[in-house]
């Protein structure tokens, strides 16, 4: 997986809608180390590219659609379709983080319902094996949210916002 030029961090499976965005399948680890702000490097004729993350939105544990830089429609987003996508090489470097200690970096940050707007902050998290649970200080009472692909929509980690799609009667348990 290691390269002279960063990890692997995944392949651009095809175009997503027609303003430029890309999905995204991740490699396992290197994946989950993609933030906004950061360059991603294309595999383009022999060489790696760089392009800025303008915007990132998580599918899944293994899948994100991805905003770059300079990408602005669908036949750019077309023309890199299919191809890897590698890390930068300072971020290669790091350690791998597991995906709780990622979650557990949300606290302090502002938490938001795509329904229902702001919600709280991000107290901090619950550790469980198969469904770690983030906290969120809700007007003084505590939601336990699941930390799950499917219910977090977006983590803006440079504006320490979280977007979810939280199940219908969440808040008044």
């Amino acid at each position: 997986m290691e390269s002279p030029g960063g990890a692997k961090a995944g392949r651009i499976s095809k175009p997503y809608g027609l303003q430029g965005s890309v999905h995204i399948i991740l490699d396992p680890v290197a994946g989950q180390r993609i933030q906004e702000g950061d360059p991603l490097f294309i595999q383009m004729d022999g060489q790696r590219v760089p392009y800025f993350v303008e915007e990132l939105t998580e599918v899944s544990s293994d899948q994100v659609i991805v905003k770059f830089e300079f990408i602005d429609d669908l036949g750019s987003a077309r023309s890199v379709a299919g191809r890897d996508v590698y890390l930068d090489p300072d971020k290669a470097q790091e350690a791998p983080s597991a995906r709780s200690e990622e979650h557990q970096d949300l606290s302090g940050y502002a938490a938001h319902d795509r329904v229902l707007g702001y919600l709280g902050t991000v107290t901090g998290m619950l550790e469980h094996d198969r469904n770690p649970v983030l906290l969120v200080d809700h007007g003084g009472k505590e939601l336990m949210v699941p930390a799950a692909g499917e219910i977090i929509l977006k983590v803006n980690h440079r504006k320490r916002t979280i977007l979810f799609d939280l199940p219908e009667g969440l808040t008044t348990l």
